[in-house]
């Protein structure tokens, strides 16, 4: 039998992947897909302020550790190939758009779960009723055979874009100008860094 190894002895890239299949475990066995109602749409807010403000002071542990969609796309890698490219800036405001209407929108067509105030973590393992997050786990997974390493983080998703738009209103900054020529910069960070370098001409994309 192998001897369990000491976390403070695994390598830091050992150790953000126990993190990242962590966060992944939390999402697809305990998180419940469903409507929140406004205590758990405040609760909600909140936690994402939180994320935002973490990622506003420079770290990378939202991107690099604590997104379960970026873990699987990380845990995915081995088989990525970029074979179709996406208008980036369009896909994360698409994505952006669904993300803030999605809630209104339900509560519209059912205004009964605008009441409820069940909590999205299931407790009881009830695995019938996480069907939605592992059908989404699979196209991320999938995603990476055409879209590449962190494909959906670099077309699709706005957090970073939006952490950058506030960053730049807190700093004051003009938006940067538009530069006809795009050059191809290595990823040199732990997580996808490049996917967080919105502001800037560069199109950086991570080696393959």
């Amino acid at each position: 039998m192998k001897r369990l190894v000491p976390v403070d002895r695994l390598s830091p890239q050992r150790r953000r992947r126990l993190v990242q299949g962590l966060f992944i475990v939390v999402n697809l066995a305990l998180v419940e897909a469903h409507l929140p109602g406004p205590l758990w749409l405040a609760v909600g807010a909140l936690f994402w302020l939180g994320l935002i403000g973490i990622t506003l002071a420079g770290s990378e542990l939202v991107c690099g550790s604590m997104c379960w969609i970026g873990a699987i796309q990380d845990f995915c890698a081995p088989f990525a190939r970029s074979r179709v490219r996406l208008d980036a800036r369009l896909g994360r405001a698409v994505t952006l758009g669904l993300a803030i209407a999605w809630m209104p929108i339900g509560w519209f067509v059912a205004p009964a779960l605008a009441a409820h105030d069940r909590t999205p973590l299931d407790l009881s393992l009830g695995w019938e009723r996480h069907a939605f997050q592992f059908a989404l786990a699979a196209l991320v997974a999938l995603s990476v055979t055409f879209l590449g390493k962190r494909g959906i983080c670099k077309y699709l998703c706005p957090f970073n874009s939006v952490v950058a738009q506030l960053r730049r209103v807190l700093r004051r900054q003009p938006p940067a100008p538009a530069v006809a020529s795009k050059a191809r910069v290595p990823c040199a960070g732990p997580c996808a860094t490049c996917t967080q370098s919105h502001t800037t001409s560069l199109e950086r994309v991570p080696v393959a």
